[in-house]
């Protein structure tokens, strides 16, 4: 165990911020050189156990790996949004929709930190960022586009989740050494509002850029930024497995680009689109993406076992569907029902059912023909083909008739509040793992310890109000809105003038640039600058 750390509670007392959280003690897990954090989105148990029972030898990887379960809910509400969950798992703090990595304006539920009103909004540090500043090389990978909730949380601020803009912007000045995912768009000078080409900024940062998978795996440098899609991945039983990396692909790749640093490393590796499948209500879909996630979890367990002093993480961030093995159709018989009634119509489809219904024509005259050639369903009953007919959302429509006839049910086309399962695994001699039934934030305090940081310490170097740590030196500060996503601070003393831009990790003084050692974060509510800031005015 570390000598230095005490088990205690934590009373901080910060001169500007002040934090105060209401967690009994930190605990002491030990310590780990690298942490991967696997979060497959949306897979509630219930899902798992589906899509296991797809599998050659019905188990999963994972499966060896359980250790408990985690609650999910919001610092405000039962059921959790991908982005105050994975905020919580990546700052070891609840907070609400849609905040990305932001303190919340509203608590009371279990877990949440005793709210203090003046911190409404105010980034918090996450884990990647304090792996960064321990000397650690840092990456994300994921199957959405990287500016999506769950990467976003370990990687950037904001209280909208929906502004990718921002976040992507932020993201190219944290100067993560791996970015493999999808989400072009939102970099791209040609369709950002402000214009700014941050695709340009990537290749002058010294990061091989690629774009498929071939350029991806004979990328031999120690920084590579892969987009593969302008917004996000086919499904994988859609993927074009020639030119798309897998999520086990890039997960692999990012373990040989990060482990060549001696200090160690944090990687977060998202299966995004397990939520996506599982809110469409599109079992095919939602089978292929968890066994992609298991692959990748193989990839990062095989590193594990042959790179010791490596820990493994891995907890959705919520469950999503509603899915339940089983289904009303056998109330009567549900004993008696053999297996393959429910695997084989799911695993003999050719597609996703998402990809199926847009061949499904406006008028809904070729659903028999689509059923039957995707799927094999030859008999599409009245009572289905009206549903198909009446329902706006074609894909839940067709991907609730084929689970029905697989005896699979589902709730909703949103989240779920149920517990999710808790998975951690270790090569350390010194880390132990993460056990039983915990909140999603202590995960994050987890990874806080067995990576040596200290969370709340780092908030208050890296998110200081700008305003007030310059006005109490004397200094004017005016804030400008230059275009849509695009503002700046503005600090004058004298005849000096120093310029913040928002979103990145540089202001400008006199002319001259100058790092900062963080990011300059416009949250609507203050700017906030890292806390060396304050020292380019006398």
């Amino acid at each position: 165990m570390k000598s230095f750390k005490k088990i205690l509670a934590v009373t901080l007392a910060v001169a500007t911020l002040a934090p105060s959280f209401a967690f009994a003690e930190k605990k002491d897990y030990g310590s780990a050189k690298n942490v991967i954090m696997m979060i497959p989105d949306g897979m509630s148990v219930e899902a798992l156990t589906t899509a296991r029972w797809m599998t050659e030898d019905k188990k999963f990887v994972m499966d060896d790996m359980a250790t408990g379960l985690v609650r999910t809910n919001n610092s405000n509400t039962p059921i959790a949004d991908s982005a105050p969950a994975a905020t919580a798992m990546a700052a070891g703090i609840k907070t609400e929709s849609p905040f990305v990595g932001c303190y919340p304006t509203k608590a009371g539920m279990p877990g949440a930190a005793e709210l203090e009103k003046d911190r409404a909004k105010q980034p918090i540090a996450n884990v990647l960022e304090g792996a960064k500043r321990s000397g650690r090389s840092t990456g994300i990978v994921s199957t959405s586009n990287i500016q999506h909730a769950t990467p976003a949380d370990f990687s950037a601020h904001n209280p909208d989740r929906n502004n990718y803009e921002d976040l992507g912007e932020q993201q190219v000045y944290q100067d993560m050494e791996v970015v493999l995912g999808a989400g072009s768009t939102y970099l791209s000078k040609e369709t950002r509002k402000d214009k700014e080409d941050l695709l340009a900024e990537i290749k002058n940062k010294g990061y091989d850029y690629v774009t498929t998978k071939k350029a991806m795996e004979d990328s031999k440098g120690d920084k590579i930024w892969g987009l593969f899609e302008d917004k996000s991945f086919p499904y994988e039983i859609d993927r074009d497995k020639v030119n798309k990396p897998s999520l086990a692909e890039m997960t692999d790749k990012a373990l040989k680009v990060l482990s060549k640093n001696d200090k160690g490393f944090f990687l977060m590796v998202e299966g995004s689109e397990v939520d996506w499948a599982a809110h469409s209500n599109d079992p095919v879909a939602l089978v292929h993406e968890i066994k992609a996630f298991d692959d990748a979890v193989k990839v990062a367990k095989d590193f594990a076992d042959t790179h010791k002093d490596t820990v493994i993480v891995i907890a959705a961030d919520h469950g999503t569907g509603g899915i339940t093995f089983g289904h009303r159709n056998i109330t009567k018989g549900y004993d008696k029902t053999p297996l393959n009634e429910f695997t084989d119509l799911i695993l003999s489809a050719k597609i996703s059912v998402t990809k199926a219904a847009e061949e499904v024509k406006e008028d809904k005259s070729n659903v028999k023909d689509v059923m039957a050639k995707d799927f094999g369903i030859k008999d599409l009953t009245e009572e289905e083909m009206n549903l198909i007919k009446t329902e706006k959302d074609v894909v839940s429509a067709m991907g609730r008739i084929i689970s029905a006839r697989s005896h699979i049910a589902w709730t909703t086309g949103g989240h779920v509040g149920g517990d999710i399962g808790l998975y951690s695994y270790s090569t350390s001699d010194n880390a132990e793992r993460l056990i039983g039934t915990v909140h999603n934030y202590e995960i994050g305090r987890y990874l806080e310890d067995v990576l040596d940081l200290d969370l709340d310490k780092l908030t208050e170097e890296l998110y200081q109000p700008i305003r007030k740590g310059f006005e109490d030196k004397g200094a004017e500060v005016n804030f400008v809105k230059k275009g849509e996503n695009d503002y700046e601070a503005i600090v004058t003393k004298g005849e000096d003038k120093i310029v913040f831009p928002v979103s990145k990790n540089y202001a400008i003084k006199n002319g001259e640039k100058v790092e900062l050692g963080g990011l300059t974060i416009y949250s609507t509510r203050a700017v906030y600058v890292p806390q060396k800031a304050f020292d380019l005015v006398k």
